[in-house]
């Protein structure tokens, strides 16, 4: 794998934001047959049991990847029960898996993650060893989250669409994306505060989510001459697809080869942590000779 070195410098100085997706909680060791769901799957096994007519909707606006739409369908039918369905998928104890430790591994103060469960957290603590600083969870993009920029001292786990401890305040559907996302200003301004400041670097991340994808696009409208960032893929996306990341939304691709249930992935970001500290010893080694 050829790491970009910017990137590669920007991790060493801690100056990357982890954007973790719905594709990392499924690395977990659960068995294979029942992994955390992704939107499209989660979606398709709660209409299993519904109305046929609305079966075929759900399925119909699944692949169209309109999941927000499908979303509210199912949560408008299922009413009161809606939050224990969503629990019973995502509120499920599980050890994080070896790429949320490889992820962490990589150092960063801020991770910002769409996904619901307490993968990352779980992840994160079993890093630090007695007397390490811990870090804060945040749940809600409020007045307050812009003091993250400047807290250097203190790291971050994000949970910009809400968590499993407070089922009513996640964004799933789309009424949800209008209150909580779409018609947050906060929302926006912090993530595009952040992608000026910082480099992101998205993984289990599939450019659906509709409120991100446009922050990105109308980011790389509004700054051209800005540094780009990355997101991590596996290489069965159609070249055009990456064309459009790169072009539109000025993320950089890194691919990898996806078979055996992604064990390349854990691989490619533990290669990258050994660059990382080759660095770090290096930039070092450059401040200690200016001193001497």
């Amino acid at each position: 794998m050829n790491y970009n070195e910017d990137l590669i410098n920007d991790l060493a100085q801690q100056k990357v934001v982890l954007f973790i997706g719905a594709g990392v909680s499924s690395s977990v060791n659960l068995d294979a047959m029942n992994r955390f769901k992704g939107w499209p799957d989660f979606l398709e096994a709660a209409a299993e049991n519904r109305d046929v007519k609305l079966k075929r909707q759900i399925k119909s606006l699944i692949k169209s990847k309109d999941y927000l739409l499908a979303c509210e369908l199912l949560q408008a039918d299922y009413g009161e029960t809606w939050e224990r369905k969503v629990t019973e998928e995502y509120g499920r104890a599980a050890q994080p898996s070896k790429l949320h430790k490889s992820l962490i591994s990589l150092g960063q103060r801020i991770i910002l993650t769409t996904n619901f469960d307490k993968l990352v957290e779980s992840a994160w603590a079993s890093s630090l060893a007695d007397g390490e600083r811990h870090f804060k969870v945040l749940t809600k993009i409020d007045n307050d989250i812009f003091k993250i920029l400047k807290d250097h001292d203190t790291s971050y786990i994000i949970k910009i669409h809400g968590s499993i401890d407070d089922v009513s305040n996640i964004v799933f559907s789309r009424s949800q994306y209008i209150r909580l996302a779409f018609g947050n200003e906060n929302y926006s301004l912090f993530l595009d505060s952040l992608l000026l400041n910082y480099t992101f670097l998205f993984v289990g991340f599939s450019m659906d989510d509709p409120a991100i994808t446009s922050l990105m696009e109308l980011y790389a409208y509004k700054y051209p001459k800005s540094r780009p960032h990355y997101i991590i893929t596996n290489n069965k996306i159609p070249q055009n697809i990456l064309d459009i990341h790169r072009s539109l939304r000025k993320l950089i691709a890194m691919t990898y080869d996806p078979k055996n249930n992604h064990e390349e992935l854990p691989k490619l970001i533990d290669g990258m942590m050994e660059r990382v500290n080759l660095k770090a010893k290096a930039n070092i080694a450059k401040l200690l000779a200016k001193i001497s």
